[in-house]
């Protein structure tokens, strides 16, 4: 226990210090019943995201991109107060969790160079990672083709996944190998990063990250069955190794099912089975697994500060409620009623639990 306490001590005070600025219920109470963006924005001006916002102009033509810039740099600041409250074991492992954003820039590239975009105007797409990562977006846009890209990146980490998915990409002139080779390596890389933790750290870690690849894998499989027509040995594939499903027999069973109700008996967790019970379609089933990943998230909050469980927690807190605000603001600029919108959102609920 001394030991934890002195690896946390300064780095847990700063992480519930941050905690304390995510907005309440009641700031959700209101913002869901603003009535028009002035009052939304005006309000959030009021709390911690003030500076973020400030200045921000919802009349221009590229208003979305510039607020998820702006919320994004935010993410990043408080990312990198996280990171210096930790010791250098568990400061590396927070360092993983930054490749799920790195990889969403590497596909804004991507796409741009598919769609041989401009790169000043698909610079504006981009995540404002400077702090976070030694690569550089904005010239990466300015390559001749992707497989230049790729090879400009083959001494990263990134090079070898993205060389994995180029042939495919070149044969089928499609970008979703591409994309999903830097999924896997990142939810990969995660899942291999918990053996520089203590076993401690390492066991909370794998309950957090061990549901995320739950869901992941889930919501994947229903996806590719039901919206994208694939066929059970290609969804094989795209599954990830980690979490309940390590064993291929897990993945096999997973990605074969012929439909959900089929897909639901065949999961390897009797919890997973009880939770899904009953879900008709591929909705319900998503609705209660984002259900599920809140009341994880939620559990592992509630647990001593003194591990890593508490700063993973409070920075996968931290990017959904950027999500919430971009659904927010981008169902006010679309005049969608509360009622529509209010479903999608990642809301605390007044007993520190989320709904």
């Amino acid at each position: 226990m001394i030991a934890k306490l002195w690896r946390y001590a300064y780095g847990g005070a700063k992480i519930m210090a941050l905690k304390s600025y995510l907005l309440s219920p009641d700031d959700y109470h209101y913002l869901l019943r603003a009535r028009n963006l002035e009052d939304l924005v005006g309000y959030l001006r009021t709390t911690a995201y003030g500076p973020t916002l400030s200045g921000w102009d919802w009349h221009r033509s590229d208003a979305e991109a510039e607020l998820s810039r702006r919320l994004y740099g935010n993410l990043a600041q408080v990312f990198l107060k996280v990171r210096r409250g930790l010791k250098p074991r568990e400061s590396r492992f927070l360092d993983l969790l930054v490749y799920r954003l790195v990889a969403e820039n590497l596909k804004v590239v991507l796409r741009a160079l598919n769609l041989r975009l401009d790169p000043d105007r698909a610079a504006a797409r981009l995540l404002p990672l400077a702090d976070l990562s030694t690569l550089v977006f904005p010239a990466m846009l300015r390559q001749e083709s992707i497989p230049r890209l790729v090879d400009s990146l083959a001494h990263t980490v990134w090079g070898p996944p993205l060389a994995k998915g180029l042939s495919r990409f070149e044969r089928e002139a499609n970008l979703f190998p591409l994309e999903m080779s830097l999924d896997l390596f990142v939810y990969a890389s995660l899942w291999q990063g918990l053996q520089g933790l203590s076993r401690a750290d390492r066991r909370i870690a794998a309950g957090i990250l061990g549901a995320l690849i739950d869901i992941t894998n889930i919501t994947w499989t229903g996806r590719f069955r039901d919206l994208y027509n694939f066929p059970p040995e290609e969804t094989y594939q795209y599954l990830l190794e980690a979490g309940s499903f390590v064993r291929p027999g897990a993945r096999h069973d997973l990605a074969f099912a012929a439909d959900t109700g089929e897909m639901i008996l065949r999961l390897p967790r009797a919890g997973y089975r009880e939770l899904l019970q009953g879900a008709g379609d591929r909705a319900e089933v998503e609705t209660r697994l984002r259900q599920h990943w809140m009341a994880t998230l939620a559990k592992s909050l509630a647990r001593p500060p003194f591990q890593i469980g508490l700063p993973i927690t409070f920075l996968f807190f931290k990017e959904l409620e950027l999500d919430n605000l971009i659904t927010l603001i981008t169902g006010m600029l679309l005049d969608l009623p509360s009622e529509r919108v209010a479903p999608w959102l990642w809301r605390r609920a007044a007993g520190g639990g989320h709904v």
